[in-house]
């Protein structure tokens, strides 16, 4: 048996009901996640936004493995600030779920990957911060907003050594894709910081004392046919998922 990954949606208005569609949410997330999936032995399953305890619980007793997609940003009532001016779209119902399953996968001790806004959702659930808008609070901060395709790496990241990143990937620098205005601030104790941004922004993070929970601020999912070290993010969930099933 494939070890079953849940991959988190995210939400938008529209559809295929065209000007009837207006208040009507679908869930969704881009198909190179279950293809990357898929290709490196598991197999996806799309988890949708709006979920009851119950429900969620469900899920996640049955997953092997988790991905928290890319998506809005993350409100930020939910880690105790004002919005402020450079904030963008947000949506509370897929925060609220988001949230509860990196919680329960994290108690679980489940194989995880963060993405993009995965790993902000992750050091919120955690107790840590974020920058609402890393052009306005980071000073001297590099373009992390790439205007190229998703499949181009634009900037390097710096790993930590003595990392379940480092041991995974087997260098100290590496080109990412990374395309965000928001990033982790303050650190949630449980994580420790992996990799960063020349300009000091925080690009990965795992876990102290779990087996595999791994967050991500770049785009694996976007470069995994090309780049060979996108492509063993999801051999190695696919791999740490296997163990538990």
């Amino acid at each position: 048996m494939l070890p079953l990954i849940g991959i988190t949606c995210s939400r938008l208005v529209g559809g295929a009901w065209g000007l009837y569609s207006r208040g009507h949410f679908m869930d969704y997330t881009f198909a190179e996640y279950s293809e990357a999936v898929h290709s490196c032995g598991g197999a996806p399953m799309l988890i949708p936004a709006v979920h009851g305890q119950d429900s969620l619980e469900s899920i996640i007793s049955r997953l092997d493995g988790l991905i928290l997609s890319g998506g809005p940003d993350v409100h930020p009532r939910f880690y105790g600030e004002q919005p402020l001016k450079g904030l963008g779209d947000v949506d509370e119902e897929l925060d609220l779920m988001e949230l509860a399953v990196a919680r329960m996968a994290v108690e679980k001790d489940l194989p995880l990957l963060a993405i993009c806004r995965g790993i902000q959702v992750l050091n919120v659930a955690l107790g840590g911060t974020l920058y609402q808008d890393i052009g306005r609070q980071v000073r001297r901060s590099i373009n992390h907003s790439q205007q190229a395709d998703k499949g181009v790496n634009t900037h390097t990241v710096h790993l930590e050594k003595d990392t379940l990143l480092h041991r995974l990937i087997g260098e100290e620098v590496i080109w990412v894709n990374g395309r965000h205005h928001q990033a982790i601030k303050d650190l949630a104790e449980e994580l420790r910081v992996s990799a960063r941004a020349p300009d000091g922004v925080i690009e990965c993070v795992e876990h102290r004392s779990r087996a595999f929970v791994l967050g991500v601020q770049w785009h694996p999912e976007g470069t995994w046919k090309s780049d060979p070290h996108s492509k063993k993010f999801f051999r190695a969930l696919a791999a740490a998922s296997r163990e538990i099933l």
